[in-house]
């Protein structure tokens, strides 16, 4: 009798079994990497949204107490630290009129700006004079980031800032930031 060419019952058993199992495994391995790619790419987005709040924050600290062509003609506090409300106000000739104009009618038109943390955000305004006005802009998303500390420190003329936020939909995605900045526009006279 001829043997006949071709798989038996069992073989055709063991190569479906080793397949499915490393076809199982391929899969498990692909939605890992596509899991840790996912939290990565929150991780880097929380990353540049909290940096990118913490540059025009930086901004407008380094520019605070500048006067166009006078700087003798600082008659108000150029950054005052509310430490009790969280709050930071600066003042700089943003249109260079070599003067701060407080022009609350036209805020825009205005020299102060203002930063506070509240309700777990950090509020920003232009033209307010004290961190109790209404109509506040929120420099994050609320439904998206949640920031966990904004803490401002003073020394001569530099001013350390601490920044944490996390991702509210994922509290295991977080992320903190320090950053000295330095001022040179401050004198004597006007220091707080």
């Amino acid at each position: 009798m001829l043997k006949q060419a071709g798989f038996s019952l069992l073989e055709m058993l063991l190569s479906i079994t080793l397949s499915s199992l490393i076809f199982i495994a391929v899969t498990d391995y692909y939605f890992q990497i596509q899991a840790h790619t996912l939290q990565y790419y929150r991780a880097i987005h929380l990353q540049q949204t909290v940096q990118q709040a913490l540059f025009g924050i930086a901004k407008d600290i380094k520019r605070a107490g500048f006067i166009a062509n006078d700087p003798s003609k600082q008659n108000k506090t150029a950054l005052a630290i509310i430490n009790e409300k969280n709050c930071i106000i600066i003042r700089y000739d943003s249109q260079i009129r070599h003067d701060w104009i407080d022009d609350t009618s036209a805020m825009n038109n205005a020299d102060s700006f203002v930063y506070r943390f509240v309700n777990n955000n950090i509020e920003y305004k232009t033209g307010a004079i004290t961190c109790n006005e209404s109509k506040w802009e929120k420099l994050f998303d609320p439904a998206e980031i949640k920031v966990t500390t904004f803490h401002l420190k003073q020394q001569a003329n530099t001013i350390e800032i601490v920044l944490a936020a996390e991702l509210k939909q994922h509290q295991q995605v977080k992320y903190q930031i320090s950053k000295i900045v330095k001022n040179e526009n401050f004198y004597s006279s006007n220091q707080p």
